[in-house]
């Protein structure tokens, strides 16, 4: 009989799923569904065998086997509307723009997506089958390494290095697509992708929306007007949320509060902790001590 698989990382800001057919059963429990409408996710879907659509914006989407579907914040994914065949096998990624900041990525990487992966709210690639398989095999070992118990040895390292290797092998994957794909150009994406790159390069130093602005040679008010149209937040919560979850990484990390503070150029520690518990509901000591 065909089940329902699904494997999620605890890892904030990255989700994995895995399932198979049944055409009877939905494909994600209410608490799934919640991630899905979550603003500001980024999504891969691959399927591995069979046939799925679902509703992307208000459109029914259909994809096959060895297809790669990948869709941006400004696109909204309707889960209780898929339809699968009895056959289909499915792996399906989500993740935050901060999550990828966090990651040791190339400059090339950022290069390659800015032009191919920022001009679209969708993308459906057909791949060749060997680079289906490898994708499907990176994927088996995300979910092995999720499996093991939390005191794995280098448990975290291994699961961010396969992040870092599955996100440049799209990336790769994008400029091959990119050779055989008509541009049409976006302003608009494009002055967010070059924000993202400046955000990625100086959101410890630089906190204000004036700065970024400045940079791309446009208001502030222009600069937050295109992040909430496409990812559903303005700039300063864009700012706010990649300090917020640097900050949680480095007390994980076991530095101290002043230090935190001194790195992230807040003008005093007591001014990063009302930041802190403002953003996440909780004072940084008392979020350390949940950890």
């Amino acid at each position: 009989m065909a089940i329902l698989q699904t494997e999620q990382f605890e890892n904030k800001g990255f989700y994995i799923f895995h399932f198979k057919g049944n055409k009877s059963k939905p494909v994600f429990s209410p608490e799934q569904q919640h991630i899905l409408t979550k603003a500001n996710l980024y999504s891969l879907c691959l399927i591995k065998k069979g046939e799925t659509s679902f509703v992307i914006n208000n459109e029914r989407v259909q994809v096959g086997q060895n297809h790669l579907l990948l869709t941006n914040p400004s696109s909204r994914v309707n889960g209780s509307s898929v339809v699968k065949s009895w056959d289909c096998e499915v792996y399906l990624i989500f993740f935050t723009l901060d999550f990828s900041f966090r990651l040791d990525l190339p400059q090339d990487f950022f290069t390659i997506t800015k032009k191919s992966l920022a001009l679209k709210d969708s993308h459906i690639w057909s791949l060749a089958t060997q680079d289906a398989t490898n994708l499907c095999n990176l994927f088996k070992q995300f979910i092995h390494y999720d499996k093991q118990a939390p005191n794995y040895l280098f448990k975290n390292q291994v699961i961010n290095s396969l992040t870092e290797i599955l996100f440049c092998e799209i990336a790769r994957l994008a400029e091959l697509q990119a050779k055989n794909t008509v541009v049409v150009p976006s302003r608009k994406r494009d002055i967010l992708t070059n924000f993202y790159l400046l955000l990625k390069a100086s959101f410890r130093q630089e906190h204000m929306v004036q700065y970024y602005a400045n940079q791309l040679k446009i208001t502030p008010k222009h600069l937050s007007v295109i992040t909430k149209e496409l990812t559903g937040k303005s700039a300063i919560e864009l700012i706010q949320d990649i300090l917020v979850e640097e900050a949680k990484l480095l007390l994980r990390q076991g530095l101290s509060i002043g230090e935190i503070a001194s790195k992230l150029h807040f003008s005093d520690q007591s001014f990063f902790g009302k930041f802190f518990k403002r953003n996440v509901g909780i004072s940084p000591k008392e979020f350390r001590q949940n950890i």
